[in-house]
């Protein structure tokens, strides 16, 4: 299953943090083998959020994305080619495809404007769920990874303008398309009630985010990975608890949850 992470404006969502929360959910809840990677031209926010400061540039040479893309040309994608390409975490069940080395932004996107679908449905069958976290806006290298995803995720933010800009310029289809609030505030006037009220496309297909210290810090430092299994066994703290409780509920909304008797309660 392709999942794709995206939103129509970058910074205000927290897009790879939300998506980052709802991949490892999936694995830890529903015992799914996921795959993660992103269209990002040399962010390695989603690489940094797991492994911290190992995550530099020499870390990545040879694998990746670059190395999906040089071998889909020449036949279709291995399971040993997409794990030699991979960092493999949590014995082996989170696969992560680090994102560019390349300098030039130009070829960066031409290359993968050519390869990143043939990418996409080729490691889509070795995962049970693929997670993609996509450049925000318009991008046509977004736009068609969302046309290839079983499911799109628009994250949003409570800033009402951007809400309805959203639903001025994009019409992604209904059927397969979810809402999540990210760095979400439930004391804000524009909770999520009160968002269903003026939007009806959001009403019992958003699930929030909620804006969470101890998990931002968690990202910077890069022990998302950490933060998240030991409150998923042991969390601690009404904050921790709120957070967690809220990642379960968008997974159950994202894919429905059978182990809802082991869930976070």
């Amino acid at each position: 299953m392709k999942v794709a992470f995206w939103s129509p404006v970058p910074g205000q969502a927290g897009t790879t943090g939300n998506m980052l929360a709802a991949a490892v959910m999936s694995c830890l809840i529903l015992k799914k083998n996921i795959l993660l990677l992103q269209n990002h031209f040399r962010d390695k926010s989603l690489e940094k959020a797991v492994l911290g400061k190992a995550a530099g540039m020499d870390l990545f040479e040879n694998i990746g994305l670059d190395s999906l893309s040089r071998n889909i040309k020449i036949s279709e994608l291995s399971k040993d080619i997409i794990s030699n390409s991979s960092i493999s975490l949590y014995n082996n069940r989170i696969h992560i495809i680090p994102g560019t080395t390349r300098e030039n932004k130009y070829l960066f996107e031409t290359e993968l404007s050519l390869t990143f679908t043939a990418i996409l449905n080729s490691v889509n069958k070795f995962y049970d769920i693929v997670f993609m976290d996509l450049v925000s806006g318009p991008a046509e290298m977004s736009k068609r990874s969302k046309e290839e995803a079983d499911l799109i995720v628009v994250n949003l933010s409570q800033n009402k303008n951007m809400i309805d800009d959203y639903f001025s310029r994009y019409h992604l289809p209904e059927e397969k398309t979810v809402y999540l609030i990210g760095k979400y505030n439930d004391k804000s006037r524009y909770n999520l009630t009160n968002l269903e009220r003026s939007y009806h496309s959001l009403k019992n297909k958003t699930g929030v985010i909620p804006y969470n210290v101890d998990f931002m810090d968690a990202m910077i430092g890069g022990k998302l990975m950490s933060y998240l299994i030991k409150n998923m066994i042991n969390g601690k703290g009404e904050n921790n608890l709120y957070f967690m409780k809220k990642v379960e509920n968008a997974v159950d909304l994202m894919f429905g949850n059978p182990v809802k008797a082991g869930g976070i309660i």
